[in-house]
């Protein structure tokens, strides 16, 4: 029922208004780190924006599903390619229009502070902006092996056929088959005070997408110390998992500590 409530509002608004991210259990988990780090603020601006009975985690992975429906076009906002050769992010990767990941989060931090805008723009705005903050921290979301992110290196991965990019959206954290909370109380301990503090004060999306850059340099140069990327054909175990895992991990944590820091920020 939930799902079809949101079909149809985002359907009426788009009618009137001139490979995925981090998979479901991703998202969950970077959006549960979020949630219990909002202001009381915060977190009641949230509920107003929400439809009744709906939390940030239930609709954590609406841009990947409905959203695409609801705003075509907008599946090339979840990425940026930056090739894993690349210092650092450049403007110029996100193309003519600024149709990518860091320009999209600019443009729904701006709507969803604006308390001017409609109610059901704000709200698609949050949805939004949740959604991209995530998925920027998701290495392969940024760098990029000529391969489109991944997805065009087709490997063994645990005896099965997969790729590259759906081996970080989804393969390392499903390994395992544990429960969200499992994963958010193991991710917890990365939330320091030092990194607290060191990753509240990162707050462009510019910053975020190089941290990300350096990370998909890592998910690729496997094991340390190759100079070749993973290419197609490479067979990819139980190895791989352990060394993905805590870069995964700490992705995660970045993410939900900055949706929360934005979250705060645009709700004082």
């Amino acid at each position: 029922m939930k799902r079809s409530r949101w079909i149809s509002l985002f359907l009426i608004l788009s009618l009137c208004s001139p490979s995925f991210g981090w998979g479901a259990r991703g998202h969950r988990i970077a959006t549960k780190i979020a949630e219990a780090r909002l202001t009381p603020s915060a977190a009641r601006a949230v509920r107003e924006l929400l439809l009744d009975g709906d939390t940030l985690v239930d609709v954590c992975s609406w841009a990947d599903h409905e959203g695409r429906d609801v705003v075509p076009g907008s599946a090339n906002w979840h990425y940026v390619n930056v090739p894993i050769d690349a210092a650092h992010f450049d403007a110029k990767y996100c193309g003519r229009g600024g149709n990518c990941v860091v320009a999209k989060i600019y443009t729904y931090r701006k709507i969803l502070a604006d308390k001017q805008a409609p109610i059901v723009e704000r709200r698609r705005a949050l949805l939004f902006l949740m959604h991209f903050i995530e998925d920027i921290h998701q290495p392969l979301h940024v760098g990029d092996n000529n391969d489109r992110g991944g997805n065009n290196t087709q490997i063994q991965f645990l005896g099965k056929g997969n790729n590259m990019h759906r081996v970080w959206d989804s393969g390392v954290i499903e390994v395992e088959r544990t429960t969200d909370r499992v994963w958010v109380e193991r991710i917890g301990k990365l939330l320091t005070p030092a990194n607290l503090d060191a990753w509240s004060k990162d707050k462009t999306p510019e910053s975020w997408a190089d941290e990300s850059l350096q990370a998909a340099k890592l998910a690729y140069l496997y094991p340390k110390g190759a100079t070749k990327p993973i290419a197609t054909g490479a067979t990819l175990g139980k190895d791989y998992v352990q060394y993905a895992e805590p870069i995964i991990e700490l992705q995660l944590a970045k993410a939900g500590v900055r949706l929360a820091d934005e979250l705060n920020t645009i709700f004082p």
